[in-house]
């Protein structure tokens, strides 16, 4: 029994430090930024990969007229998928670009087959003269942009960086559902991007929101791996292991808002999705992330494996102090650690420094306890959609997901 519980017991409690470090690292003073005293003004383009877009897109589409001001080094490209007759008009009304592409016949990661489409279109229209973009951003079909969201970029920040990661927000926070995937999006932000900041390593993008150097773009997506599940994950990989160091920068005063999954039946796809990419990367790239790490001398890479491989936050908040309370009732009965030592106990300790201290820098501590007693039921769920995401059934696909607007 002891063979089994001490892996289990020192992964818990490596897990539960990273997660404290991280947060004590996120609310550390910021590394100083690399400012470049050259003043750019590249050509930006703005993506958006639109798959059955709901009502909320045309709100999406106003954002970004309002947000771009009619800027001339901006334009805004939308692929239609299976979407209504009217959207493709009220595209081009705004002035955009518009393709609408099928790719349902073709087998595999649709948003895989849409992502290379659209390098494909870039490099077409380039060749065309009708823009050759230096940054391109993916626009998520439900992200509304803030009007200022490119003005509070500097644009010194350009010569400067490769990615430009901007900030995802929450329009509103309306059930316990949605209290925790806002508080999800909130601890990657000061633990994956801010932390990993402050250390000088590669923070983590996000699927929309990052302005990406458009070239470096162009070679991720065409060397992601086709088996691999969702996409950010996968692109991360390409970009840990791709031959250059890639300058990252978190940039929160650029914001975008986003609707939070408010339905357990939303949540459940979006983590099967989410986990299949997280431990499809883990159990297939952590190889390539270590050659990459030894190579290059890439601590990030070597980082990303251990990010890779933790266990689901949900999970590790509930299993973390059921295994402590059953070893404190050990100690009780039998008079003696069932590992010698406290092990499960300590996890849980440092386990809960970590969560009070972000959520006390949140000042989400009280809503935290009024919601907590659906965490138990979240957690289970994400048990069974972790355990389901690694089948090789889920491989090489992309899990849409319907948030209620």
């Amino acid at each position: 029994m002891q063979l089994i519980m001490y892996p289990i017991a020192l992964f818990l409690l490596f897990y539960s430090l990273y997660w404290l470090a991280l947060i004590v690292l996120g609310y550390a003073n910021p590394k100083a930024s690399e400012e470049n005293k050259n003043q750019s003004n590249p050509h930006l383009l703005l993506v958006l990969p639109a798959y059955k877009p709901g009502p909320i897109f045309r709100e999406v589409l106003n954002s970004i007229e309002t947000a771009i001001r009619a800027r001339k080094n901006i334009h805004v490209y939308v692929l239609l998928q299976e979407a209504d007759s009217g959207y493709a008009d009220f595209v081009k009304s705004k002035g955009f670009f518009v393709e609408e592409v099928v790719f349902g016949h073709l087998g595999g990661n649709s948003y895989q087959h849409a992502l290379r489409h659209i390098t494909h279109t870039i490099q077409r229209e380039c060749n065309k003269g009708t823009w050759c973009p230096e940054f391109l951003m993916l626009v998520d079909k439900d992200n509304l942009l803030d009007k200022d969201y490119f003005n509070n970029i500097p644009e010194s920040i350009y010569d400067s960086y490769d990615i430009i990661q901007g900030k995802r927000s929450s329009l509103s926070v309306n059930n316990s559902v949605a209290f925790f995937d806002n508080t999800t999006e909130a601890l990657n932000d000061t633990m994956f991007r801010k932390a990993k900041q402050n250390m000088g390593l590669m923070i983590e993008i996000s699927g929309s929101g990052a302005l990406i150097e458009a070239e470096l773009f162009s070679e991720a997506i065409n060397s992601l791996d086709p088996r691999a599940p969702g996409f950010d994950k996968n692109f991360m990989v390409q970009l840990l292991s791709h031959k250059r160091d890639v300058r990252t920068i978190y940039w929160p005063s650029s914001e975008l808002y986003e609707e939070k999954t408010s339905a357990i039946e939303a949540h459940n796809p979006q983590r099967l999705r989410w986990f299949g990419e997280q431990y499809y990367n883990a159990l297939y790239h952590g190889k390539t992330l270590l050659k990459a790490a030894i190579n290059y001398r890439r601590m990030a890479a070597f980082d990303y494996i251990i990010t890779l491989w933790r266990p689901p936050r949900s999970v590790q908040v509930v299993i973390a102090p059921m295994a402590a309370a059953l070893e404190i009732g050990w100690y009780a009965y039998f008079g003696s650690w069932p590992l010698y030592l406290p092990l499960f106990t300590a996890s849980v300790i440092i386990l809960g420094l970590a969560v009070a201290l972000f959520l006390i820098s949140q000042q989400a501590l009280g809503t935290a306890l009024k919601h907590g007693l659906q965490l138990p039921k979240l957690a289970f769920n994400n048990i069974f959609n972790a355990a389901k995401s690694i089948k090789k059934e889920n491989q090489g696909k992309f899990i849409h997901t319907t948030h209620k607007l």
